[in-house]
């Protein structure tokens, strides 16, 4: 594998091995799935750190490209993600159809944004 493919890949192991680190700590403390998303949410967030806020390509003045709002998007997934392991533990079950409806709808918001932005037609 080349440099630039490497680059290219930009380390997607470290997700599931925040989950498995997640998960192990998750058994020794007792609460195995909140171990995992918290751990899996560490990796993304890892893993987003690592790709940095450029895409590795330069316009033709030679800047390096930053990325567009994606970057802030990722974060906040990862966040979401370990969030909602620790809300397993501390959130009573009624409101978690109120939570869930709320990110699907922030989710939902950010594609037609995303989508309207790169000027793809559906």
């Amino acid at each position: 594998m080349s440099i630039e493919q490497r680059a290219r890949h930009g380390g997607f192991y470290v997700i599931p091995a925040g989950g498995l680190i997640g998960l192990g700590i998750g058994i020794i403390l007792g609460y195995q799935f909140t171990g995992f998303l918290a751990g899996l949410g560490l990796g993304y967030l890892v893993f987003t750190a690592r790709s940095g806020n450029y895409t590795g390509y330069q316009d033709q003045s030679g800047t390096p490209v930053r990325r567009d709002v994606s970057y802030l998007v990722r974060v906040v997934i990862g966040l979401y993600i370990i969030a909602s392991g620790f809300a397993i533990i501390w959130v009573p079950r009624s409101e978690w159809p109120d939570i869930l409806a709320i990110f699907l709808v922030l989710a939902g918001v950010w594609f037609i944004v995303h989508g309207y932005y790169r000027g793809r037609s559906w």
